[in-house]
């Protein structure tokens, strides 16, 4: 074999022996890149469970669930009220601070706000009633989804300055089921506007005194009216299992 041949040879050789190498350098690499792939979903998954487990125990126990339930119960899965008065108790739920009535150490309603803390409490009631699930749900929606809302105040003239008043959309349940109240305080704009309204509204038909007596409790006369003028004011708050307000 000449020396031309040889040298053409051993360069055959090693471009096998190249390309071999190289072969075995990729599929080494293949396992090393699914390894990767797989670790880098198992961490995407930790994150995802990570950050669901905040909302998962924020919303652990929904009041919803509870009604008619014992307090002892309730509280075994709560811890104590943060404070008590009379038949209203108090509880921190995953940053959501719900009001619960009682009646012989039995759960009857819950008031809960219509805040972000609380969304999962919220949602949960106005699933329960056929509601729109938003926090940022009006007077005129809560109305349109219940067809036998009655207006009520705690005041809407003369009211003091012990707290401020609310202005009301009640609805009753139907066989067993307790009833639904939105309720707007007379803080903002829209609601003040819209309760002066429907005070001056009742006031030219039936007197200042029948408005300063919260007459308007006592009769489904105004709830039109009251709808109306309310129908783009946002709910602060539901209650369920209301007590009627108004002393008839």
């Amino acid at each position: 074999m000449t020396v031309r041949a040889m040298m053409k040879t051993v360069a055959v050789a090693g471009g096998i022996l190249a390309l071999a190498a190289c072969g075995s350098k990729e599929d080494a690499a293949k396992p090393a890149e699914a390894a990767v792939t797989v670790a880098e979903a198992d961490a995407t998954e930790a994150v995802a469970d990570t950050a669901a487990a905040p909302q998962a125990a924020a919303g652990g126990v929904l009041m919803d669930a509870m009604m008619g339930v014992q307090v002892a119960y309730l509280e075994s899965k709560l811890g104590p009220a943060r404070n008590v008065s009379g038949d209203e108790r108090t509880y921190e739920i995953g940053g959501c601070r719900v009001r619960v009535h009682t009646d012989d150490n039995e759960v009857t309603g819950y008031i809960v706000p219509m805040t972000q803390p609380c969304s999962a409490q919220a949602m949960a009631a106005l699933k329960a009633f056929d509601l729109p699930q938003k926090l940022n749900l009006t007077m005129g929606e809560f109305a349109t989804s219940r067809d036998n809302t009655r207006f009520k105040a705690d005041c809407l003239t003369l009211c003091g300055n012990a707290a401020d008043p609310w202005v009301y959309l009640e609805s009753e349940g139907l066989r067993s089921m307790p009833g639904i109240r939105a309720g707007a305080v007379l803080v903002g704009d829209a609601t003040i506007d819209a309760s002066f309204r429907i005070r001056d509204a009742i006031k030219a038909k039936m007197g200042e005194d029948y408005v300063v007596d919260a007459g308007f409790n006592c009769t489904t006369e105004f709830n039109a009216l009251a709808q109306r003028e309310l129908k783009d004011v946002r709910i602060d708050e539901i209650e369920v299992g209301y007590t009627p307000l108004g002393r008839c």
